[in-house]
């Protein structure tokens, strides 16, 4: 096969070898060359013909061109009078291919069946990822994006339109088709909520949830009560931002710090812990519950005030800590300060997924399953796309 390339008054001839398997690949050309044509009395012939291998280039004899022209089938990108004119000449027959315009910059040849408009060019698949990875990086962007970049192109089969995601005025709630990743249908369960009342849970329990504006469950919570988060069970919770995540796991955790065991809350982040710590805290304790943290092997300041060291862990009904804060006191055969611990809430459980901390959250889970096999354990997220 070959292509012919229009570059102004030059036509680049370019061998891209056999047809089987040429489409949508990207080939390197055997060689690169260059037509020169010139009209005469006789009509188009060629003027110049040089051959370009690496950095050497190699003038050649016109009649080679013609040989090299008679023996393959011939590609143009589109059609082209002057080209067409001078094959006809030559009784030679052509024919239409799209090929990928950033290719051909390159110094490469993809003919594609399939491909994505760019600038008013047809590029290819290939093409088409460098460009969102180019501006993923320009953009400051996380590498991890591109994956529901590049779902996102092929849902939509519109490079152009994808870009606009990254233009400083480009408003989400305009482009859906960009930007909606999901949908939750109203069922007819949401119009019967269950009240905090109904809980099986201490009164002042449903006191403190109520004068914090708790008096009816969320659909998630509700959820979670119907799959039996009072009852012991294990659950992956797995919920928008905003949801109502984080109450599930105190719906199931406060109850059984009031009965003698212990509440832990785990998150990947100091200052989430921070966050939580205070926010218990300031909560629970009117019930004469004790909060702690931890959050590394050191004393670390929680807003101004030192956080609850390691000593005072061991009378602490409610534990907040970050992974690697209670993964220290596991390695370090110091799991007797978290006995009794009844419910294990583990936020953000998509770390899981997490090339450098993943693996540690994986063992610090193993760990905490063989020491304290029954304790219930809760798992919160807001991304995890294949529970």
């Amino acid at each position: 096969m070959i292509v012919l390339n229009r570059k102004k008054r030059i036509i680049e001839l370019l061998p891209i070898g056999k047809a089987k398997g040429a489409l949508n690949s990207r080939r390197k050309p055997l060689f690169q060359g260059y037509i020169r044509l010139t009209r005469t009395a006789k009509g188009l012939r060629i003027k110049r013909f040089i051959i370009k291998k690496g950095k050497k280039e190699k003038p050649t004899a016109p009649a080679e061109a013609i040989k090299l022209l008679r023996k393959q089938l011939i590609f143009l990108p589109k059609k082209d009078d002057e080209i067409e004119e001078f094959l006809a000449s030559l009784n030679i027959k052509n024919r239409y291919a799209r090929v990928c315009n950033h290719c051909l910059l390159e110094g490469y040849v993809t003919i594609i069946t399939k491909g994505f408009k760019y600038h008013n060019q047809w590029i290819c698949k290939q093409c088409a990822d460098e460009v969102i990875k180019r501006e993923i990086k320009y953009n400051g962007m996380d590498k991890k994006t591109f994956k529901n970049f590049k779902r996102l192109l092929q849902r939509t089969q519109d490079l152009e339109k994808l870009l606009k995601v990254f233009e400083p005025r480009f408003d989400p709630l305009r482009e859906p088709s960009l930007t909606l990743f999901d949908k939750t249908i109203s069922s007819k369960d949401e119009k019967n909520p269950i009240s905090v009342d109904e809980l099986q849970i201490p009164k002042n329990f449903k006191s403190i949830l109520k004068m914090h504006g708790n008096r009816q469950l969320l659909p998630v919570q509700k959820l979670a009560i119907e799959e039996g988060l009072l009852k012991g069970e294990d659950l992956l919770i797995v919920s928008a931002t905003a949801s109502g995540k984080t109450l599930i796991g105190e719906l199931a955790g406060i109850p059984k710090a009031l009965n003698g065991k212990r509440f832990l809350f785990l998150t990947p982040l100091v200052a989430l812990a921070n966050q939580k710590y205070h926010e218990f805290k300031s909560k629970y304790s009117k019930m004469g519950l004790k909060t702690a943290i931890k959050v590394g092997m050191n004393r670390v300041k929680a807003r101004g005030e030192l956080v609850i060291p390691d000593t005072d862990i061991k009378g602490a009904d409610i534990i907040v800590g970050t992974y690697e804060g209670i993964d220290f006191i596991l390695r370090s055969d110091k799991s007797n300060i978290l006995k009794e611990l009844g419910v294990v809430v583990i936020d953000e459980i998509h770390t899981l997924d997490d090339e450098e901390r993943g693996s540690r959250l994986n063992g610090m889970i193993s760990r905490l399953k063989k020491i304290f096999p029954e304790a219930q354990i809760i798992a919160l997220s807001a991304t995890i796309d294949n529970p």
